[in-house]
C-alpha cells in the first residue's frame, strides 16, 4: 500500500504557507473558478508534491485558501505552483489565520460563520489524514484567538452576516417581512443561518426546496413546507424573496424556472404561477449567496426581477467602529506573535518526537511485510500508523495548551527526561 501522507513526515524545517484569494484581491468570477474545479485540483497537486507534510483547504463563499506545512526546500515548488494566488509564509501566515477566524477579513467584519467553516475545515483535514501537527496547531490557536477577540472586543456581538445584510439592502423591496413569501434553495449549514435571519424578521411563510434532493430532514426539523419537481416553479412564482444557498457547482435557479417556460407537463401548465403572465411580472429579489453562483446572472432581464448576488451585497458592507476592529487587530497581531514563539520552542520538540515515533513505525512495518503475505500486511500497516497517530495526538495537543498556558518548559523537561529528546537550542 502507497501512504503518502498516513504517516504524516516531519520536516526539520517546516514553513506554515497560505496560498489565498479572497474577496480582497480577487473578483469574485475568480473565486468561482477556484471553488468550483481548479484551486481543489490545485489543493490536489500541492498534497502530492515532495515536501509537503500537511494542508488543509478552506473554502467559502468569499474566499478560497489553502494552507500547508511544507519543508523550506520546497517553498519555491510551491509557490511556484500557487503563482495565480497571494503567497503568505511563517508569521504573516498565522495572522491571516487569525484573523481570518476572528472575522477581521470577512465580507462583513464580524460575522460568526467564518468560525465554524474554519473548525470544519480542520476536522475535515484531521479525518482525510492531511492536517500535519503544525497545522493542527496554528488553526486551534486561531480558533481559541477568535474566542479571545470576541469576548475582549464584543466584535461580532451584533451578530453581522452576508444573510442578514442581504436581507437588510432587500427591504426596499419587501415592505413587511411578516407578509413576505419567501423560498429557501439549499439545505446546508449555511441554511440554518439564513433561515434563523428570515425568522428574526418576522417571516413565517418559508418554502423550502433542496437542488440535490436531501431537504426531507432539514424541512421536518425547521417545520417547513418542503417542494420538489414541479413544484420548485409554481412555489418560485408565488414568492416575494428567493434565498439561495447551496453548494452546488451549477446554476439552480435561472430564467427558465421564473419566466414560465419551467418543464411542467401540458395539463399542469395552467396552474403553473409562473406560467401566468401577470404573475410574470411580480418584484421578486433573488438573494444569491453561492460560490460557485447558484443564480444565472440573466434573471436580471426578467420584469421585476432584482438579484443581490455576492459582489453586489459587498459593495454595501458596512464599515465597522475602527476602535473594536483596531483592538481586535492588535490582539491578533500578538496571538500570532505570541504561537510563533510556542513554534519555535515546541515544534522542534514534537517533530523530534513525531520523527522517534515514524522510525519505529517504518521498522515495524518492514519487519510485518518479511514474515506476512500482502494482504495480512497491508492491513496490519493500516493498524499501525492508525495507533502511530492516535499515540502522537495527545501529546501533541498537550504540548500546546501547556505553551499557551506558559508552561512550555514541562513538556520540554519531560520529553528529555523520557523520551531522550534534546531541548532545543
Amino acid at each position: 500500500m502507497n501512504h503518502p501522507h498516513s504517516a504524516m513526515p516531519v520536516y526539520a524545517g517546516a514553513v506554515l504557507m497560505c496560498l489565498t484569494a479572497s474577496h480582497r484581491t480577487h473578483h469574485f468570477a475568480e473565486l468561482e473558478r477556484l471553488s468550483a474545479t481548479w484551486g481543489h485540483e490545485l489543493a490536489d497537486a500541492l498534497l502530492a508534491s515532495d515536501g509537503v507534510a500537511g494542508e488543509i483547504v478552506l473554502s467559502t463563499c468569499n474566499r478560497f485558501e489553502i494552507y500547508l506545512d511544507v519543508d523550506r526546500a520546497a517553498v519555491p515548488v510551491v509557490e511556484s505552483l500557487g503563482r495565480e494566488l497571494q503567497v503568505l509564509r511563517g508569521e504573516r501566515a498565522a495572522r491571516h489565520l487569525f484573523g481570518v477566524a476572528a472575522g477581521l477579513e470577512s465580507v462583513v467584519v464580524g460575522e460568526p460563520e467564518i468560525a465554524g467553516q474554519v473548525r470544519r475545515a480542520l476536522n475535515h483535514a484531521e479525518g482525510t489524514g492531511s492536517a500535519s501537527p503544525l497545522l493542527q496547531r496554528v488553526f486551534s490557536d486561531a480558533l481559541q484567538t477568535r474566542r479571545t477577540v470576541r469576548s475582549r472586543t464584543g466584535l461580532g456581538s451584533a451578530r453581522p452576516s452576508l444573510i442578514r445584510l442581504a436581507l437588510d439592502l432587500a427591504s426596499h423591496r419587501v415592505i413587511d417581512w411578516t407578509t413576505a413569501r419567501v423560498l429557501l434553495v439549499g439545505t446546508g449549514r449555511y441554511a440554518t443561518s439564513c433561515l434563523e435571519a428570515l425568522r428574526d424578521r418576522g417571516v413565517g411563510d418559508i418554502t423550502v426546496w433542496s437542488p440535490s434532493g436531501r431537504g426531507a430532514e432539514f424541512a421536518q426539523r425547521h417545520g417547513l413546507t418542503l417542494v420538489s419537481g414541479h413544484a420548485v416553479a409554481a412555489a418560485a412564482g408565488r414568492v416575494d424573496v428567493i434565498v439561495c444557498c447551496t453548494t452546488s457547482p451549477d446554476i439552480v435557479v435561472g430564467p427558465e424556472l421564473l419566466d414560465g417556460s419551467c418543464p411542467v407537463t401540458s395539463h399542469l401548465a395552467a396552474q403553473c404561477p409562473v406560467g401566468r403572465p401577470e404573475l410574470n411580472t411580480r418584484r421578486r429579489v433573488i438573494i444569491d449567496l453561492g460560490l460557485p453562483r447558484n443564480v444565472d446572472p440573466r434573471v436580471v432581464e426578467l420584469p421585476g426581477v432584482e438579484l443581490l448576488d455576492l459582489e453586489a451585497i459587498k459593495l454595501h458592507a458596512p464599515l465597522q467602529h475602527l476602535a473594536v476592529t483596531d483592538d481586535a487587530e492588535a490582539l491578533v497581531r500578538e496571538a500570532a506573535a505570541a504561537h510563533a514563539d510556542d513554534a519555535a520552542a515546541i515544534g522542534p520538540a514534537v517533530a523530534a518526537l513525531r520523527a522517534q515515533v515514524g522510525d519505529a513505525l517504518e521498522a515495524e512495518i518492514a519487519r510485518v511485510r518479511r514474515r506476512y503475505d500482502a494482504e495480512t500486511a497491508d492491513r496490519a500497516e493500516a493498524a499501525l500508523r492508525h495507533f502511530a497517530g492516535v499515540l502522537l495526538h495527545r501529546p501533541s495537543v498537550r504540548a500546546r495548551e501547556l505553551a499557551s498556558s506558559g508552561r512550555r518548559e514541562e513538556f520540554l523537561d519531560g520529553l528529555q527526561a523520557v523520551f531522550g529528546i534534546e531541548r532545543p537550542a
